[in-house]
């Protein structure tokens, strides 16, 4: 048996066996309590809102103790209040410096491509001709012998597992029939079977289209998601918290693909909208565990929400990495690559920025 004799709001990491806890003198006097244990806890006494009833969840819970009315003695894994214990370390209030960093040279990078037209953009948003070659002989230098025939081509490589399956040219310019007809009978005097040889093009008009619509696409998405999250916690600061994140992310993951070159394309505007809804989904778990659960300090509900969100983060990051490496379609490729980084993004945005929000928005609450 270990006698164990705890002050009231001083937490001890206690092993394994039975415990005799012996409270101090208190208000009323409090006999001991036996508590078996088989695992290693973490047990503190702590004062309890008699009108409240315990909260129970999948990582915490909290038992009355039996002659005692105003306290209880909270047990939780070990492992999840050491967790707690490190989030409660950040000083929310000083890292907000970085997502506002981010935000703020993300818009200029954004804006400066707009302005002088020096956004990474692909074929399809652009206009202009793609042609998919498979198979091709390995000592054929496919760029060189496009520049013979007047085309100043962009190649890229088609890749699996077993390799490189196929090169791509991008023509930023769109292309007769004959023109195409011209090409791929010389690819077929090269040596390239003429079904190995895939054109697709895009007209200038169509592409601008495609780009407006997909704007299009995303500025209605803000608009119905702020529409739909103001509805559900009816308070101004909270939603625009939500909405700010989900634009910090877009931006931001934008302003990255310019400093890396990566091209918007159909398939990245696709993905990108998918950030919308996870960025959404991230936000509404953290807003919900901090301003609508009851129990616990704030602290002490960030760090419930930010390992099921650090775990949801990590898993999908996970699963949209391999879709990276096994694919072989370029579009996907794009989708997840684009996807990668806004997850790593959100991560930032949601944690730092909108948690440190909401903290400010609690404490103002309480004054």
């Amino acid at each position: 048996m270990i006698v164990l004799t705890l002050s009231v709001s001083e937490p001890k990491i206690i092993g394994k066996g039975p415990i005799n806890i012996m409270p101090p003198p208190l208000t009323s006097p409090l006999a001991s309590l036996v508590i078996p244990i088989s695992i290693p806890m973490n047990i503190r006494i702590m004062p309890m809102n008699t009108s409240k009833k315990p909260m129970v969840t999948s990582s915490l819970f909290m038992l009355p103790i039996s002659n005692a009315k105003d306290f209880y003695i909270l047990i939780a894994n070990t492992n999840a209040m050491e967790f707690q214990d490190i989030v409660m370390k950040i000083n929310l209030k000083k890292l907000i410096i970085i997502p506002v960093v981010m935000l703020i040279f993300s818009i200029l990078i954004v804006v400066n491509g707009i302005v002088n037209h020096s956004l990474p953009m692909g074929f399809d948003l652009k206009g202009g001709t793609f042609i998919t070659v498979y198979n091709a002989p390995s000592d054929i230098d496919l760029k060189e012998k496009m520049k013979e025939l007047g085309y100043d081509v962009k190649v890229g490589k088609i890749k699996s597992y077993s390799g490189e399956v196929g090169v791509t040219l991008e023509i930023p310019k769109f292309l007769s029939t004959k023109e195409k007809e011209e090409i791929t009978d010389y690819l077929n005097s090269l040596g390239i079977e003429r079904e190995n040889i895939m054109i697709k093009d895009a007209e200038p008009s169509i592409s601008e289209k495609l780009l407006k619509d997909g704007v299009k696409a995303m500025v209605f998405a803000f608009l119905f998601m702020g529409f739909v999250v103001f509805l559900r916690f009816k308070t101004f600061v909270p939603s625009f918290a939500v909405i700010l994140s989900a634009f910090s992310d877009i931006i931001t993951t934008v302003a990255v693909m310019c400093l890396l070159g990566i091209e918007l394309t159909a398939g990245s505007l696709v993905a990108l909208l998918l950030l919308i809804g996870y960025s959404v989904d991230t936000d509404i778990l953290l807003t919900t565990r901090l301003l609508v659960r009851r129990g616990g300090t704030f602290y002490e509900r960030l760090a419930s929400a930010m390992k099921t969100g650090l775990t949801m983060a990590s898993t999908t990051i996970c699963a949209v990495f391999i879709l990276y490496l096994a694919s072989s379609s370029i579009e996907l490729k794009q989708i997840s690559v684009v996807i990668l980084i806004g997850l790593v993004i959100d991560v930032i945005n949601t944690w730092i920025q909108n948690a440190r929000i909401l903290e400010w928005y609690v404490e103002r609450k309480k004054k």
